[in-house]
């Protein structure tokens, strides 16, 4: 078993991604310790925003590459910056009637959007070639930042969102620089491919898909200002940190390792023995996972924040339920992902947003439950969420039919 836990290449992904995670949670720990509650509650509402801008940056430009094993050459690069730059721009008059933020944080958000798509394709681009070790760094890159970025806040005595905010960008600016730099070299003199004209239908369907799951991912911090106050906010993030973090980073090695695996799968038996696998090693980490943050996540946070933001037992077991829930979609996610014709990926596009709604209406409904409320709410969108894309799955994984797209040489 242990060998097993070594060798599956989503496990150790998941470690790569946990690191990331370690630092996404101790950076916010520490400006939740430096910052007043409500600059806290900024910063932490910031992360939210490009947390979802950032991935819907590239237009599905990203899952297309992975679905379909292509490079990011020239003139994909360029179709990802203009993408970038709409949706920075779109996500900025969407988070002024929203939110009326500050207008320096309002700049953040632009400059992050558009350097956040910029260094999604280039992840994707490694992640589609299978060189998972080059393709991480850019996808954690924001999480391994806000340990630094806190520590300079902190050696700063900044108390103001400002701070952290600009160095956010100023750091995701720097990752996709370099990103588009590697990529750029790599892939000179590639040839346009003219087939890929043909290839984009799969690419708003499986934008509209991820794009909902991100937003499943952020929508505590997104609502939680515009129900129950963005105070609360603070307390959120610290709960996110510190038992949200560990089941986000799972659920990433999944979609990130399974999907490219999967494509290369050639028959239904191999299709089974691969997600059964990785099933099993994930359930092996997550039980004693859960266990170990129901017991250190409460006394973390009253040590370290000295009591400010106590975490108690309610809220701790519905961000557990909601993280198992999470890593759970992700199988069924990469199933269809991988492997579902256009008419799967547009039924599991409609359904996510579906989804999506359904844990609004919800937490709007709960609102009265506070934190834990808004919780269960998203809770019940993942659960619905997880029961279409197992079912879109089912033909994928029981006929004797090949049903994997078809795939271009690189």
């Amino acid at each position: 078993m242990l060998r097993s836990l070594y060798h599956s290449p989503a496990l150790r992904a998941a470690g790569a991604f946990g690191v990331g995670g370690a630092a996404f949670s101790i950076g916010n720990l520490i400006l939740a310790r430096i910052l007043p509650s409500y600059e806290y509650g900024l910063i932490s509402l910031v992360i939210g925003v490009v947390s979802v801008a950032g991935p819907t940056a590239p237009l599905g430009t990203d899952y297309v590459l992975a679905r379909r094993g292509l490079m990011l050459d020239a003139a994909l690069r360029r179709r990802v910056l203009i993408t970038s730059t709409l949706i920075g721009l779109a996500t900025v008059v969407i988070a002024e009637l929203l939110y009326d933020l500050r207008i320096s944080l309002l700049s953040v958000i632009l400059v992050t959007t558009v350097a956040m798509g910029v260094s999604q394709a280039v992840a994707a681009h490694y992640q589609s070639q299978r060189q998972f070790g080059s393709s991480v760094p850019f996808m954690q890159s924001s999480n391994w930042a806000l340990c630094l970025i806190a520590v300079i806040t902190w050696m700063s005595g900044a108390v103001t969102a400002a701070t952290p905010a600009a160095l956010v960008a100023i750091f995701a600016l720097i990752t996709a620089a370099i990103g588009w730099a590697m990529v750029a070299k790599r892939t000179a003199g590639v040839e346009a491919r003219p087939a890929l004209a043909g290839i984009w239908g799969e690419a708003v369907p499986l934008m509209a898909i991820n794009v909902a799951g991100t937003m499943l991912l952020q929508v505590e911090r997104l609502i939680i200002p515009v129900t129950i106050g963005i105070g609360n906010l603070a307390l959120y993030g610290v709960a996110a940190a510190l038992v949200g973090s560990p089941f986000r980073m799972l659920q990433m090695a999944v979609t990130f390792t399974v999907i490219p695996r999967l494509r290369d799968t050639h028959a239904i038996p191999e299709r089974r023995r691969l997600l059964w696998h990785e099933f099993l090693l994930f359930t092996v980490v997550m039980g004693p996972s859960s266990v170990a943050i129901w017991l250190l996540a409460p006394r973390i946070a009253h040590w370290f924040l000295s009591g400010r933001y106590d975490l108690d037992g309610a809220l701790i077991i519905a961000m557990i339920i909601s993280g198992l829930l999470k890593v759970l979609s992700a199988f069924g996610t990469a199933v269809v992902s991988a492997l579902a014709s256009e008419k799967g990926l547009r039924l599991l596009s409609s359904a996510s947003w579906g989804c999506l709604a359904l844990a609004i209406a919800l937490a709007f409904a709960l609102r009265q439950w506070g934190i834990t409320g808004i919780i269960y709410a998203t809770a019940a969108g993942w659960l619905a969420r997880t029961g279409v894309a197992f079912w879109i799955s089912v033909p994928h994984l029981s006929s004797t039919a090949h049903h994997a797209p078809a795939r271009e040489s690189t």
